[in-house]
């Protein structure tokens, strides 16, 4: 690989980790390549040069999402359902304690209908993931007999997944919302008295 290669995927790396922090803390349709452009100290154009549109660098961000969330669940497989159940909770976590941030399916949930299409089926496929991943928790914890609930699989993923985000939203105001959502989720599914 050439030096000027890596400089050109070194800034298109710092254009994503911005980009990223950017759709946290203000949302996407809430930040512009001028506010890239400006943290970075380029121009617009080297924005541009890497994606040519809002939309590609949308696109781009959600994928990097997705990859790392698969990566993540991969190393989730021989863990019991409730240490993954707690591993979920940590991803909710890491993103409050990073400046009391949204998680990303949060606020592409919240701006789903103003967001391009081409993000729209990013986006769609990125929660579709993180459902599947909770229903299967669910599912794998009543098989083992370590997680006792009312309802279905896919309810009760819909119910952590929900929660979560909503939790997240909630503890930007009330910062025991979290936790009090997390002990109540344990309890629902007989992991606390």
């Amino acid at each position: 690989m050439t030096e000027g290669s890596d400089s050109k995927n070194d800034t298109r790396k710092r254009i994503l980790d911005l980009a990223e922090e950017l759709l946290l803390s203000r949302g996407f349709n809430a930040f512009s390549y001028q506010h890239i452009s400006s943290a970075l100290g380029v121009r617009n154009a080297a924005i541009h040069y890497h994606f040519p549109r809002k939309t590609d660098l949308g696109v781009a961000l959600i994928q990097r999402y997705r990859r790392r969330f698969q990566r993540f669940v991969e190393q989730q497989g021989d863990l019991s359902p409730a240490a993954q159940l707690e591993n979920y909770f940590g991803l909710s976590d890491s993103y409050y304690l990073r400046h009391k941030q949204i998680c990303p399916s949060g606020v592409l949930s919240t701006e789903f209908l103003t967001l391009p299409e081409e993000m729209q089926q990013e986006a769609a496929g990125f929660i579709d993931e993180m459902l599947a991943w909770a229903v299967s928790i669910a599912r794998r914890g009543r098989e083992q007999g370590a997680l006792r609930y009312a309802g279905t699989p896919e309810a009760i993923g819909m119910m952590l997944f929900s929660a979560l985000q909503g939790g997240l939203q909630l503890a930007r105001i009330d910062e025991r919302a979290l936790d009090v959502i997390k002990r109540q989720i344990r309890a629902s599914l007989g992991l606390e008295p």
